[in-house]
């Protein structure tokens, strides 16, 4: 398991309090865990496992006791390659890590098994977080698996879909009015009046399940993809892969580390402002509407890390407007058959743009991160009525005509 040897700032250097939760009180970045790397097997006997996990990388991830433990089987998802898309979009060597087949069908689950891991082991009852739907559905499921109860605060309009997939775990679920800020206040006031266990994005332990994006691209690519896209919300999947190829740096493991892109929606973009105007930290704004619902957020909690990783990759930030965005899931849809959610499909809608841009290269090498599946989110398809005809050829070759 991963020996945790240091919680600190990772901007000033500043320690974490005893439980390594929260942000400094200096500078208001996310305290960062760091794990024994000098524990860490060679690359041939973590191949030799026969989990397909994030825990097949355990002595990476900062959970200390294997019985811990809480797994619904996350981890190892399809990193497929998207010939017709891509030949389509000039990125010939294109490829998707498919993180919809997760077990509740979105990335969270990848923070959700690390975050729930940490609070059985240090006995935590009851587990709870804000969310704008897919870490309340993943957290729920997660909970439940554990024993522990769980409580999850989302924003007015939440999908009904991921409201559901939370509330059959038996989550308790309260809806606040106004955006996802709103109910992340409410969701930390509550914490700390209550004593639950928070898997917010300023939860450290949480954070690292990020980093299995990282080992699992490289271990299936058998090399470092030039550029590596995640949608974002809180900053965590750009930082969290980020510090894991570091990581396998400082191991030996690979020599270089990818360009890494921040995708978010412009009406909710507050990364992507941070970046242009060339500022360390993000400045919270008010997101307006966007189909994107799972990254409308104003305030990305882990915002420094994310900029630090974009800056020290070359990386970018972009932007991407509703109509890219679905645009972009008709494409993964027809072309590759991935139906994902509208916020997933963003990291193709950036994939797309940059090559417009001329900033990706024709012949390099590109992973694009689908984050959640389309069902998580089916009322923004844009399909037409289905029709209803009669049971006769006739009728069906008016219909093959009209379709």
């Amino acid at each position: 398991m991963g020996r945790v040897i240091d919680v600190r700032c990772p901007r000033c250097g500043k320690p974490a309090p005893p439980d390594g939760m929260g942000s400094c009180t200096d500078c208001a970045v996310v305290f960062d865990v760091q794990v024994d790397l000098t524990a860490v097997p060679p690359p041939a006997e973590i191949r030799r496992r026969p989990e397909t996990t994030i825990w097949r990388w355990r002595e990476l991830l900062p959970i200390q006791d294997p019985a811990a433990i809480v797994s619904l089987g996350e981890g190892g998802t399809p990193l497929v390659e998207a010939r017709r898309l891509g030949g389509l979009i000039g990125i010939p060597r294109l490829l998707v890590k498919n993180d919809a087949l997760l077990p509740t069908g979105s990335l969270k689950d990848r923070v959700a098994s690390a975050g729930v891991s940490r609070a059985r082991e240090i006995k935590a009852k009851t587990v709870a977080t804000p969310s704008t739907g897919n870490a309340a559905a993943s957290l729920a499921a997660y909970a439940a698996a554990a024993g522990l109860d769980c409580v999850v605060f989302v924003p007015e309009g939440t999908s009904p879909a991921k409201i559901t997939q939370a509330r059959m775990c038996g989550a308790t679920v309260i809806a606040v009015r106004g955006p996802f800020e709103n109910a992340g206040r409410l969701a930390r006031e509550a914490i700390g009046s209550f004593g639950w266990y928070s898997t917010l994005s300023d939860n450290p332990y949480r954070n690292d399940g990020m980093k299995s994006y990282a080992y699992e691209i490289w271990e299936q690519l058998g090399e470092v993809p030039d550029w590596e896209i995640h949608p974002e919300a809180s900053g965590g999947a750009v930082a969290g892969a980020w510090k894991a190829f570091g990581e396998m740096q400082t191991l030996g493991w690979v020599t270089r580390r990818p360009r890494m892109v921040a995708v978010q929606a412009e009406a909710a973009a507050a990364l992507v402002r941070a970046w242009e105007k060339g500022l360390d930290d993000v400045e919270p704004l008010a997101p307006g509407p966007t189909v994107a619902e799972s990254i409308r957020v104003g305030r990305p909690r882990l915002g420094w890390q994310a900029l630090r990783a974009l800056r020290e990759s070359k990386g970018a930030a972009v932007g991407v407007t509703d109509e890219e965005i679905l645009e972009a899931q008709h494409l993964l849809a027809t072309r590759e058959g991935i139906f994902a959610e509208p916020s997933a499909a963003a990291s193709v809608a950036a994939a797309r743009r940059l090559r417009q841009m001329g900033t990706i290269a024709e012949g390099d090498l590109v992973v694009a991160v689908v984050t959640g599946h389309g069902l998580k989110q089916p009322d923004t398809s844009a399909n037409p009525p289905l029709p209803l005809i009669e049971p006769t050829l006739a009728a069906l070759e008016r219909a093959l005509k009209e379709a």
